[in-house]
């Protein structure tokens, strides 16, 4: 009788690369959705015996006012899901658990299932290896550029300030701006690291 370790692992001999044939409809790159992954790996697991059991750690959600690029005043959802996924084999019961992130800034109702599958999709992606070019985070559709109030005019650079601020150590800083690393020639962006950095300094 195997392991769910066995398992697991039996299953990385056997996947396959995946190709990304999806295309973001706003930014025009190419990327592989969670359809390809669950595609590639559903007969797998059924072969081998595994299931998942997702389950939700934390939920956070913020909006934001904004404007559009024609004028519209909107409200921009930006969602953060920390999902926790259990693989069980059916075998035995053994099971390993492992959890992730899932981030993403919708106009309406589907940035919390957008977070759920962006965490599961990378949970699988790193635990299989499955053979990637480019792990940049892909969403078929972006956001538009929010304008408007200078606190309010970067959704995504807030979000990676609110970050920094709560960031409990050093380590966790360097994380942030590793992942962030788009923001690093903004003032506020480096003005904010700066700061947590002394501060999380002086606590040592």
């Amino acid at each position: 009788m195997e392991t769910i370790y066995q398992k697991i692992g039996a299953v990385n001999k056997e996947v396959s690369a995946i190709d990304k044939t999806r295309k973001n409809e706003q930014q025009g790159f190419m990327f592989r959705g969670i359809e390809d992954f669950m595609n590639e790996l559903h007969n797998l697991f059924a072969k081998h015996g595994i299931f998942i059991v997702p389950s939700e750690r934390e939920h956070i959600q913020e909006d934001y006012d904004y404007t559009d690029s024609r004028g519209n005043k909107k409200v921009q959802f930006r969602t953060r899901v920390h999902m926790a996924f259990k693989f069980v084999s059916v075998d035995d019961g053994s099971f390993i658990e492992t959890d992730g992130w899932g981030e993403a800034a919708d106009n309406g109702d589907k940035g919390y299932n957008k977070c759920k599958s962006i965490a599961l999709k990378y949970v699988l992606m790193q635990m299989f290896l499955v053979p990637t070019k480019d792990i940049a985070d892909p969403d078929r559709e972006t956001p538009d550029e929010v304008v408007g109030r200078q606190e309010q005019e970067d959704p995504d650079l807030e979000l990676a300030i609110d970050e920094i601020k709560r960031a409990g150590s050093l380590d966790e800083l360097n994380d942030i701006a590793r992942r962030w690393g788009g923001y690093m020639k903004n003032a506020r962006f480096l003005d904010a690291g700066v700061r947590r950095r002394t501060e999380l300094m002086q606590r040592r």
